[in-house]
């Protein structure tokens, strides 16, 4: 279909329709990390799945399942080919995942308690589970079955790991101590006991060293073939190296992926990077002992600890995983953070568009923090400033600068810098006395902007150009209403301010004095969104009552109530020029409205929670919503791709049409059956039939007709033989079709259709009839026949 009649479609389409794009959600909510052998997914437990994540796009594009039950604890095969996960329910679950997510086997651990951590050996056919039981078992998955079941450790084991080419199994457990145990013998062969405090990874650098490092603040080196000699209780390490925190984990490398950095030091074996309380990853030297590079941490992201740490195998680079849940990205050279994800945002309050191609959002989330993303990458730069619950956000026209506002009971005005793709604060506002709800930035140049807060009032904030001062000052403040103000909006001239408010009410205000201009009621509830038509003097409000009122700003009216939700209307957006909207619940639905006749024209399931945050960029061809559920949806305006759809369908209807036709014509009866049942055109089928029947050899060949159609094809049909089956005129056909149908399809197949049951019960009290009437018409057939042979005899005896 060419550009032109897509065009002239669209005109006569009646409204927008939007579609599912991209979803971003929690991928991470604490746990286990794992990076794949080619480094270019992530592993991450999240509830109870374990999710797998895509480095370059920050989706998650596989997702192993333990349908309700959570994951306790996974390990990927050292040829990437296999997860093993576990969950609380002491199941243990093998999964296949490279090509398409498959689960191969499922069976029952013999833990009394949740597995804590595995390990796989290097040929990935064995598998060592530590249980919060004390216990550790090890599996033979070839063979599947449990091969060794070792005990003797007091607590959780924390840790399990195969040595990387003798049969040893190396373990930590709660009691500080490291256990060796020798997989021939199934015996304890050596207890290491130098950590005082919980043994956090277990790493082998060589084939004769072991590296462990523990909350207890050190890393201690061991000496690996003295461990099957040494009397266990002589047993020392040959190094420790205190690093004066506490150690979540910890990562070995080799001094060729350190090149740059070994030329300035002295010469080492390898390095170990360290993640711990401190929030800073640094890299150690095995002989020094000492700190060959320390990442430099902000002041404002200072404390926040390092759970764990894993290489990336493509990159010069490592992951470091925060408490916080955000994954920092950091070159190996530097130490310096080049990219971050987010696992976890909680609820989305609020998102808007960013940058001069609106490919960044701001997002305020259940935090105190501004997350940036970058809409293709998902890639995060997190702004600190807010010292409570970011609440609000706004941007400017320029799409540079943006306005928030936080339960601090202050505002910020920030600028991002899309070269660097770095945001800084500007100036911070503060005056008010209560949490500031909502803030909306002016619709032409940056010369001020607006804020509503839980103290009632309403504040203009005028903004000097130059910014000389980071200090922004209030023009006016209102004591706007009675109870909390909730959304604030300004005119697309910027000469009018709507408010709306926990008080029922929404108001207009002067920018240019803030005096009262309006007041709107009707809604029952409190207000919680309230937006200016971009092309009409209208205002539209959304309360908790489940209403979108449209109100004249003129004569301050109500114009239109759309009735829909079923709970509270959370926000709107104008789209098309302001001649639709769309409207966000808190039951997750977005509902589409066309203005004109007040239809909900589309209703799109989005989330399983409150959707709290709704915006769309400047040609509405993408809309953004965020939810209590924490996720982050796009979805795009797809009327173009739905009309040349429905185009180019109904040329193929006609087309097939017109080749049903030929095929009557020519007799071809078969193939027309097919496409009147494709084409769903019942009464053609009948008239096929009918033709069909009149031929010599009919019934064999509508028999053989019928053999080839596929399970679909039977129950279209069986549909239409419902609808023919109600006029006595068609009963024959029907019957004839219906006998050969039941005759050739099994019982359990017609039992499978969606809706035989209703169809059998319309076919059954006009088939009775059917019958009832032709067996009558024999009765009376008989006695035709008996009424001829009498008039036959008759004849024949007056003639003689």
């Amino acid at each position: 279909m060419n550009k032109e009649n897509v065009l002239s479609a669209k005109k006569l389409h009646a409204h927008s329709t939007y579609a599912v794009k991209k979803k971003f959600g929690p991928f991470y909510t604490g746990g286990q990390v794992s990076v794949s052998k080619d480094g270019k997914q992530l592993l991450c437990s999240c509830g109870d799945n374990v999710q797998v994540v895509s480095l370059d796009s920050g989706l998650v594009e596989k997702v192993l399942s333990h349908e309700g039950v959570d994951v306790t604890a996974f390990a990927v095969s050292p040829d990437d080919k296999i997860i093993i996960t576990a969950s609380k329910a002491l199941l243990l679950k093998q999964w296949l995942w490279k090509d398409e997510v498959k689960c191969v086997r499922t069976w029952k651990a013999i833990h009394l308690s949740s597995i804590q951590c595995m390990d796989f050996d290097p040929s990935s056919t064995v598998l060592a589970t530590g249980g919060s039981d004390g216990s550790i078992k090890v599996w033979d998955l070839v063979g599947q079955y449990c091969t060794h079941n070792f005990r003797g450790a007091h607590g959780v084991i924390n840790t399990v790991k195969f040595h990387c080419h003798n049969l040893t199994l190396y373990s930590s457990a709660d009691d500080y101590t490291i256990r060796v145990w020798d997989l021939q013998s199934s015996k304890l062969i050596s207890v290491l006991s130098s950590h005082v405090s919980a043994v956090t990874s277990l790493h082998f650098p060589s084939d004769n060293c072991l590296v462990s490092s523990g909350r207890d603040g050190v890393l201690c080196i061991w000496n690996v073939p003295e461990l099957r000699s040494t009397v266990p209780s002589l047993m020392q390490p040959t190094k420790i190296i205190p690093v004066y925190e506490n150690v979540n984990d910890a990562v070995i490398l080799q001094p060729n992926e350190l090149q740059k950095l070994s030329e300035d030091i002295v010469q080492e074996d390898f390095f170990i990077i360290t993640a711990g309380d401190k929030g800073t990853i640094r890299i150690w030297g095995n002989r020094s002992g000492k700190c060959v590079l320390s990442q430099k941490v902000l002041a404002e992201t200072k404390g926040i600890a390092y759970n764990c740490v894993n290489k990336l195998p493509s990159e010069n680079k490592i992951v470091a995983v925060k408490s916080d849940h955000c994954f920092d990205f950091l070159c190996l050279e530097t130490l310096c953070v080049q990219k971050q994800l987010v696992g976890y945002n909680d609820e989305i309050l609020n998102i808007k568009l960013l940058g001069s191609q609106e490919n960044f959002i701001a997002v305020a989330t259940n935090s105190s923090d501004i997350k940036i993303f970058h809409i293709d990458s998902m890639a995060c730069q997190i702004l600190a400033g807010h010292s409570d619950i970011v609440l609000s956000i706004d941007v400017f026209p320029d799409r540079s600068h943006f306005a928030s506002s936080s339960k601090d009971n202050t505002i910020r005005l920030w600028k991002l810098d899309e070269e660097a793709v770095h945001a800084e604060c500007l100036a911070v506002g503060s005056g008010h006395t209560h949490a500031v709800n909502c803030v909306a930035a002016c619709n032409l140049g940056s010369g001020f902007m607006v804020s509503g807060s839980q103290d009632h009032t309403l504040k203009i904030w005028s903004i000097n150009n130059k910014l000389t001062t980071p200090v922004l000052h209030v023009k006016h403040t209102i004591m706007a209403h009675t109870k909390d103000i909730n959304t604030v909006a300004i005119a697309p001239n910027d000469k009018l301010i709507a408010t709306g408010s926990q008080d029922k009410t929404a108001k207009l205000w002067s920018t240019y004095d803030g005096k009262p201009t309006g007041k709107f009621e009707g809604h029952k509830r409190g207000i919680w969104c309230v937006q200016f038509s971009p092309m009409d003097k209208i205002l539209a409000s959304t309360s908790a009552d489940g209403t979108v009122k449209l109100w004249s700003i003129t004569n301050f009216t109500c114009l239109k109530t759309l009735e829909g939700h079923d709970c509270s209307v959370l926000n709107i957006v104008f789209t098309v020029k302001g001649t639709q909207i769309i409207s966000a619940g808190s039951d997750g639905l977005l509902k589409l409205w066309i203005i004109k006749n007040s239809e909900c024209v589309q209703t799109i399931e989005a989330h399983d929670d409150k959707i709290w945050t709704l915006c769309s960029n400047k040609d509405n061809s993408l809309l953004i919503s965020g939810s209590a559920d924490s996720m982050i949806i796009v979805l795009e305006d797809v009327t173009e791709n739905v009309i040349a759809k429905a185009s180019k369908h109904e040329e193929n209807v006609v087309l097939q049409r017109q080749e049903m036709l030929n095929f009557m014509q020519e007799k071809r009866y078969g193939k027309a059956l097919y496409l009147a049942i494709a084409l769903s055109q019942p009464y053609t089928a009948l008239n096929i039939v009918k033709d069909l029947l009149w031929e010599n050899y009919g019934r064999e060949n509508l028999k053989k007709y019928l053999l080839q159609l596929t399970i679909g094809q039977k129950q279209t049909l069986l549909n239409f033989i419902a609808a023919w089956n109600t006029n006595s005129h068609n009963s024959f056909e029907a019957q004839a079709v219906l006998k050969f149908l039941l005759a050739n399809t099994p019982p359990n197949e017609i039992e499978d259709f969606p809706n035989s049951q209703s169809v059998i019960e319309a076919l059954l009290p006009y088939t009775e009839r059917h019958y009832q009437r032709l067996s009558k018409t024999m009765q009376q057939s008989k006695f035709l026949d008996y009424s001829w042979h009498v008039m036959k005899m008759q004849s024949h005896e007056d003639s003689v």
